[in-house]
Order: C-alpha cells, then structure tokens, then sequence
C-alpha cells in the first residue's frame, strides 16, 4: 500500500504470516500517521505485527509521523541510515533543536524525537547501508541498497550546511542534494521482488548498478525513485532490475510553483510500462473540510460516534499472493489514478 500524497507518502507491506513492514511516514489533515490508520482500518494491531520501520531520509515528505509511528509499534525495530547517528549529525540536529531553528516540517525535529525515544527505551536502530540485509522473516528478505560509504562521507561533509552563520537565523533546515544518502530497498517475499527507490538519485543508483553484491534477481514491481523526477532517472535500473513491463508507482510532490512528475517525467515512465499509478491525478487535492466547533459539539451531543473512512483519502494498493504466478492487482483510492491520467498541479 502507497500512501499519499499531500502530507508526503509512506509505504505499508503485509509481509506474510501476520507481518508487517512501514517504510517512511507522512500524516493526514489531523496531523496522525495516515500507516497507522491504514493498519487500523484493516483490523491490525500496529504495536504487536509491525516488525520493521524503516527511514528511508530526513526529508520531511517521508518522515513526518515517525516518531508517532516508532513509539506506538512497540515491537519494530527501527531502521535508518548510519549516518544520522553519528557524531556530526546529532550535534547539528542537538543544536537545530535547542535553538528552535527546526520547523516542524524540517525533518531534524521528528528525527530528534525518534533518537530521544529509542535512547529512552535502550533499544538501538538497525543501520542501512549498501548490500546489507535489514530484516529476515519467514519468507521475507529486506536489503538495503544504498547509502554506500562514499554517499555517507559527503552527507557528513555537508552536515555545516545545516548551521546557519553566526548573528543569522534561520527558518527552515535546507535539505542536503544530491539526496545519496537515501536508503533504497530490495524486499523479496517468495517468488516475488520489490524495489523501493526512495528519493535516490541518478549518481546512486550507477553505485548500485556497478555493485556485484547486491541480491540477484528482477523486481516486480518499483516505487519510483523522487517522486518521478529526471535527475533520480537511470535507464539502466529499469533494464537490470525490473522485469519487462513491470508495475510502477509514485507520489506526486509540490511546494509553491515547483512540482514533480513533470509531463515529460510522465512520459519516460510510460515508455518503460503499461503499468504506472500515481497517488493523485494532480487535479484535487486531499485536503478534507474541518467541521465547525458546534457542529463538533452537537454531534457528541447526541452520542454519534463518527469514524472516519480512511481509504477515501488517496492510495494504491497493489496484491499478489506470495507463491502464485498471477501478476500484481491494483486499487485505487481518492485521487489515485494511472498514470496516464495524471494531468498535473
């Protein structure tokens, strides 16, 4: 299930055998992680059969809800890339935070509430890097691809930028590009492989392509790397790690004029596969209307319980049974579409 977009996206895999896997978080208008109302919805009790959390970057499409996420499911491990805990990286965040320089949509605010809580509870992250294996149950491998060691030296080069000079402030935690240090992960369930692209671009995945330690094998089905963008494109992913014609999704992104895919991302995409979904159609937005406070009031009044129909809100969500040599069945939600649909913003 992608989740999305709006708020950001999150990623929500049934595993098999009652397990579950979160990777990144984005929230709802209410500001909750729309992964656990997902789970909720479908009757699952995210603190006993989620195994895994996953942080794919600090970006704060993909990790808003996170620290929500990791203290209610209590039995994951959580995981992310090594370098937001080193040294460097923790100092920078430490000083953001005393100084009230992380706006909540940084990114270094809800990784600083994440750290706070596992220290609290002495239970320490699993580290992504290249060609590591995160997670292993049942028929479930989970690898991480990315970052590698040279993407890790640059972030922690670049991790000053994150301070604004002396007698300056600062508003807004700038992110840190090229994005190599997003982890990208290879789930294999069965007879089935997915790829998940995180936000990656195009340098990281020719390190990628050029490691022989990655697990061997073609995907499935692919979450498509920066919400469809030229600089996270590499054809050679599609033609070394994807099957011929394989299911892509992606969330689309926006901020002020800016937005991703472009027409012409949507177009290299739909010459690699017929089959290509996006979480919105770029024409609505999945922004609900607040009641007003009497209304609130009258309705508890009388004693209505109000529940929310969460799969309203936009969503793919993609089934195969593990073992079954059927291809990928697809539902949309809200805004979700084909890509072919996609007009955008």
């Amino acid at each position: 299930m992608l989740l999305g977009p709006g708020y950001g996206e999150s990623v929500v895999l049934h595993t098999g055998h009652g397990g579950w896997v979160i990777v990144d978080s984005c929230i709802n208008t209410e500001g909750q992680p729309r992964a656990l109302e997902y789970l909720e919805s479908v009757g699952v009790d995210p603190a006993q059969r989620v195994d895994l959390i996953v942080a794919t970057h600090w970006h704060d499409d993909h990790i808003r809800g996170m620290a929500r996420l990791v203290e209610v499911c209590s039995q994951a491990e959580f995981c992310c890339a090594s370098a937001l805990l080193t040294e460097e990286f923790l100092a920078a965040a430490d000083a953001l935070e005393a100084r009230h320089l992380s706006a909540d949509g940084s990114g270094v605010r809800e990784l600083h509430r994440v750290f706070t809580w596992l220290e609290s509870k002495a239970s320490p992250p699993t580290f992504a890097a290249a060609n590591r294996r995160i997670h292993l149950r049942n028929q479930c491998e989970i690898w991480s691809l990315s970052p590698g060691d040279a993407a890790v030296r640059d972030f922690l080069r670049s991790v000053g930028s994150l301070l604004p000079a002396p007698g300056r402030t600062k508003a807004r935690v700038p992110s840190v590009s090229p994005n190599d240090l997003s982890v990208v992960l290879w789930i294999a369930i069965g007879n089935l492989a997915l790829l998940l692209g995180s936000d990656l671009e195009a340098r990281g995945w020719l390190a990628i392509l050029d490691s022989e330690e990655r697990p061997a094998g073609k995907a499935s089905l692919f979450k498509v790397p920066h919400h469809g963008s030229a600089d996270a494109y590499e054809p050679q992913v599609w033609r070394q790690m994807l099957d011929r014609d394989p299911f892509a999704v992606l969330t689309p992104w926006q901020r002020g004029i800016r937005s991703l895919p472009s027409r012409s991302d949507v177009q290299r995409i739909l010459a690699h596969t017929r089959h290509a979904y996006s979480t919105s159609s770029g024409r609505l937005r999945s922004r609900s209307r607040r009641r007003g406070s009497m209304v609130d009031r009258s309705i508890r009044g009388a004693g209505i319980r109000v529940r929310r129909l969460e799969m309203r809100a936009p969503a793919i969500r993609l089934r195969c049974p593990i073992g079954s040599e059927d291809r990928w069945r697809v539902q949309t939600f809200g805004t979700a579409c084909h890509l072919e649909e996609f007009s955008g913003p």
